[in-house]
């Protein structure tokens, strides 16, 4: 999440907009068609996070990823493309309606081969992965229901290698993480969230105020 940053101004974001990324053709057509979801469309990704996924991906030459939350492939599609040949990315979704999208993507981007889904609830999926293969990765992006991200954090973090990545979206969360009036649950979790890195010893990192913020952490 999500199209638009409720973080910073239109003019910032208009010129951000203009000359902040390329975006490439496969994924303004996914940008577009996930617009028939209406409001829920905001569930997709910035282009400029797309980007910046991108780069680290390319950059880091990870070698065993991890997606929690797919929605229609946008971020999957960036990651997908950015990583070596002979990469894994594994990602994980509840709805089937929005998966079978983002396969045809995949598909289309030709790298199908790089992928195993998983549908389902993700905490399940997770601890499967744990108990069956001892899994472990490079990097990580999660950006789901917000309710669970500090388990997902914490589930996540027991099968990164030292000197991976784990990407956690949403940290800002529309500005609403310092507006003391606002005690919603998924507010407050983005706010435990954010406590809990900022105290983790096992990781070194950074929240940017990319979008609706987005923080990135450095595996020790």
């Amino acid at each position: 999440m999500s199209l638009e940053s409720p973080i910073i101004s239109q003019q910032l974001k208009n010129y951000i907009n203009s000359v902040g990324y390329n975006e490439s053709e496969l994924l303004k057509k996914n940008r577009e068609e996930t617009k028939k979801f209406g409001a829920l469309s905001i569930m997709q990704i910035g282009a400029a996070q797309g980007a910046l996924l991108s780069i680290i991906c390319k950059l880091s030459k990870f070698k065993n990823c991890l997606e929690i939350g797919v929605f229609t492939g946008y971020s999957s599609l960036c990651i997908g493309t950015s990583i070596p040949d002979k990469s894994k990315l594994t990602c994980i979704d509840n709805n089937e309606e929005y998966t079978n999208i983002a396969k045809r993507y995949w598909d289309e981007a030709k790298i199908e081969h790089k992928i195993n889904l998983f549908t389902g609830s993700a905490i399940a999926v997770l601890d499967k992965l744990i108990e069956d293969n001892n899994e472990k990765f490079d990097f990580a992006f999660i950006d789901a229901d917000k309710s669970n991200y500090v388990s997902y954090y914490e589930k996540v973090m027991g099968m990164m290698e030292s000197g991976g990545v784990v990407i956690i979206d949403n940290t800002l969360w529309k500005g609403k993480v310092f507006d003391k009036d606002v005690t919603n649950k998924s507010t407050q979790t983005i706010r435990d969230i954010n406590k809990l890195i900022k105290d983790d010893k096992r990781v070194e990192h950074s929240l940017l105020t990319i979008y609706d913020g987005m923080t990135i952490c450095y595996v020790k």
